[in-house]
């Protein structure tokens, strides 16, 4: 099956960094929207465009791509990230299944959640009730597992068995991250075996360079940094055994934070153009392009995803 897309969009939907390209006719931009990206379902107001964003994969026979954010304490932090309550994250959950109804969409389920520090045997319990209650929507459910330099394989298989993966389509591998394809591949495969080969997917979004090199005197070389680049394009149809997709979960040109000269985590122009003028998997000609470039910051919420 495609993966769904329609120019500039995300899953139907138009995205902070097509928004941008538009006002301000920026076609150096292609490399990054003309791909298909995945949703992210932040809250409830993002769960309002499910029944529009699932007629339209409906009518394209097309997969939708979803990432599932919403935890208690998804940043492991007193900030109140996330859903309130647990009794409110499944009262959200169940409302995602009714407003996709009847279509089958690839749900990437919280990103780092499991490999976190604070994950704990609630969170865990949490984490399965979602994987059972989706799968057995009819969803495909990839539990996230972090990525290749976080966990071993050994620890981040227990983590998932308790989690939940068991009920789940598979895993999700790098999503934010930049570790390379090759390393990812090789980190995802060995779980895969331990987990009775279960199928993964991994995020390439911003992998095109692999990680920022380790910085002795700094803990945040990964927020925004100079060495970065897209990765491969997305691709449901891959040469390597047990790997079902290469997907871009996080959507290109999303900040990570206020750090490496941004001041949010919104779409920033600056950090598109920095991933396509360094990436290896973008054309000589739109790397030019987008080179040459000279793009006003943008600095409103109107670019938020």
């Amino acid at each position: 099956m495609t993966l769904m897309a329609r120019r500039g969009r995300v899953a139907g939907a138009m995205t902070a960094g097509a928004r941008w390209q538009r006002e301000h006719g920026a076609g150096w931009l292609d490399p990054i929207t003309t791909r298909p990206q995945a949703r992210w379902l932040n809250g409830p107001k993002d769960l309002a465009r499910l029944p529009t964003l699932a007629a339209q994969a409906h009518r394209q026979r097309a997969l939708l791509v979803l990432v599932a954010y919403y935890l208690p304490k998804r940043g492991c932090s007193s900030s109140h990230q996330g859903a309130p309550t647990s009794r409110d994250y499944r009262r959200w959950i169940d409302r995602l299944i009714d407003q996709l109804g009847p279509t089958r969409a690839a749900i990437v389920v919280e990103p780092d959640a499991v490999a976190a520090d604070c994950s704990d045997t609630a969170r865990a319990t949490l984490l399965k009730h979602t994987v059972r209650r989706l799968a057995n929507a009819g969803q495909y459910v990839y539990l996230d597992a972090g990525h290749a330099r976080w966990r071993s394989t050994g620890e981040m298989a227990q983590r998932l068995l308790a989690a939940g993966i068991q009920y789940a389509q598979g895993f999700s591998v790098n999503v934010a991250n930049r570790q390379t394809t090759r390393q990812s591949y090789r980190w995802g495969r060995e779980l895969s075996d331990l987990l009775g080969r279960r199928e993964f997917v991994i995020d390439t979004s911003r992998n095109g360079l692999g990680p920022p090199p380790d910085t002795p005197d700094r803990d945040d070389e990964w927020c925004n940094p100079q060495r970065q680049g897209l990765g491969q394009a997305p691709a449901t149809r891959t040469s390597m055994p047990g790997l079902a997709a290469l997907l871009w979960i996080k959507l290109p040109g999303e900040s990570d934070g206020s750090c490496g000269g941004e001041t949010t985590y919104l779409f920033s122009p600056t950090q598109a153009q920095r991933l396509t003028v360094n990436s290896p998997f973008v054309a000589a000609e739109d790397r030019r392009l987008a080179a040459a470039a000279d793009p006003p910051p943008a600095t409103n919420t109107s670019y938020e995803t």
